[in-house]
């Protein structure tokens, strides 16, 4: 047990792990994109918005600009903006500014047509030239160590928040990949405890079957007479046997069930049916059973099938608790306008409030009765809550030590399916033959006359 364990907790924590790496990925991926939008976005915008003003400056610029009056002072829409003229590689018109003296730097001078970007004594410049007539060209240049500081604050920041939002990622994953794999951790582990347990009540019917047959190996002269006890044990164990693996594969058939045989089901002959299967042994027992219908309407629509295995169950379950003398009873009650309550009472040994939390569980039969010599394997009551939850319904139980027990399902009264009505091919045919004849018979009236 504390080897597999282990090795669950290895499966599971390394698929946390894989789920988690990988959900963090994704949301990693996907930030990384996110942030290199929002950076391209604004980055496009800024730099977008700064080419619009210096080309609004230039057409303002080109129209104060004269070739007679190219001393004269040129006024600039934004003060930050730097213009310089040149007629082929000579100086003609300057603004001062803070950056360098007179002109440019030689280097800088001859530059390609449009807006480019420029880093001149440290400082970075967004400039734009232009060809005018005669060899002349335009020069506008603006600072932006502003606008590269903002975009890289933006870096900064987006990779902080990216930092962040990957440690809150990892919380979230590693929560939601538990969450996850907490229904199939639980499944599986209820599994490997159904294995457990089939496994350890299989093996004692089995163990006495071997140790019987071998006591009659060992004496090989006596006879069946002789050995009837021995042999009696052995087929005692074998019907029990056979009985376990049968509620086995029941049980596993209605885990897996996936469609319900509704239909019309009268309750009054559901339950007759049952109280005549079982009165013979009622009467050899020294037992009451009686069953009362206390509805207006004792139809429903449900899987009759299953509901008589599941009040079979429970009548079966009341006759192995109670001794003789003692009352087993159904009743079906209305339950509001939609509903039905079925009880099954018995006034038996009853059950500890201990041992009601557990007996829906598979196998599970309390200390008091593995005491006795009462036959069952625990996987009745499991079965029997299945069907309850096929059915779309409840099942409870009350019950005192020594005063009886009584289980209450609450079952849904459901609706008839209506039936898609096919066209009677028999009238059909009737009605064309009948045409035929009709036709036949004037035309045999026209030739006469």
């Amino acid at each position: 047990m504390v080897i597999y364990w282990m090795i669950n907790n290895n499966v599971f924590d390394k698929t946390k792990r894989k789920l988690t790496l990988t959900i963090m990925c994704v949301v990693e991926i996907f930030m990384i994109l996110v942030s290199c939008f929002i950076y391209n976005y604004f980055s496009i915008s800024l730099i977008g918005g700064i080419d619009s003003n210096i080309a609004e400056e230039y057409n303002f610029i080109k129209e104060q600009y004269s070739k007679d009056s190219i001393l004269k002072p040129i006024s600039l829409q934004d003060p930050k903006d730097i213009l310089y003229i040149y007629k082929g590689k000579t100086l003609l018109y300057y603004t001062r500014n803070r950056y360098f003296g007179i002109s440019l730097p030689e280097e800088s001078m001859v530059k390609e047509l449009g807006f480019t970007y420029e880093n001149i004594n440290g400082y970075n410049f967004r400039s734009l030239l232009v060809k005018g007539d005669d060899d002349y060209k335009f020069k506008i240049m603006r600072n932006i160590d502003s606008e590269i500081l903002s975009l890289g604050n933006m870096v900064t920041l987006l990779i902080l928040v990216d930092i962040l939002s990957l440690l809150l990622v990892y919380v979230i994953a590693r929560y939601l990949s538990s969450k996850a794999l907490k229904p199939i951790e639980i499944s599986w582990n209820n599994q490997v405890k159904f294995v457990q347990d089939a496994s350890h009540e299989l093996r004692t019917p089995v163990a006495i079957i071997q140790s019987k047959l071998e006591s009659l190996l060992k004496q090989p002269d006596v006879t069946i007479e002789d050995e009837a006890e021995t042999i009696a044990v052995a087929m005692r164990e074998t019907r029990q046997l056979k009985k376990m693996i049968n509620e086995l594969l029941s049980l596993t058939k209605e885990e897996s069930i996936v469609k319900l045989n509704i239909g019309r089901v009268d309750l009054e002959d559901l339950f007759k049916e049952t109280f005549e299967s079982y009165l013979e042994i009622a009467d050899y027992q020294e037992k009451s059973f009686n069953y009362q219908i206390k509805m207006k309407n004792k139809i429903i629509y449900t899987d009759k099938t299953k509901l008589n295995q599941l009040i079979r169950i429970l009548v079966d379950n009341a006759f192995k608790y109670t001794e003789a003398g003692d009352k087993i009873s159904i009743t079906a009650s209305d339950k509001g306008r939609d509903r039905v309550l079925i009880l099954v009472e018995d006034t038996g040994i009853g059950i500890s409030d201990k041992d009601q939390k557990r007996i829906f569980e598979r196998f599970f039969r309390s200390d008091s009765v593995r005491a006795t010599e009462v036959e069952g394997s625990g996987i009745g009551l499991s079965i029997a809550k299945l069907i309850v939850t096929t059915l779309y319904g409840n099942i409870r139980v009350q019950s005192k030590l020594g005063q009886g027990t009584s289980f209450s399902i609450d079952l849904p009264k459901g609706k008839p399916i209506k039936q898609k009505s096919k066209p009677d091919k028999t009238k059909n045919a009737n009605k064309k033959n009948d045409k035929k004849k009709n036709e036949k018979i004037n035309t045999d009236k026209n030739n006469k006359e």
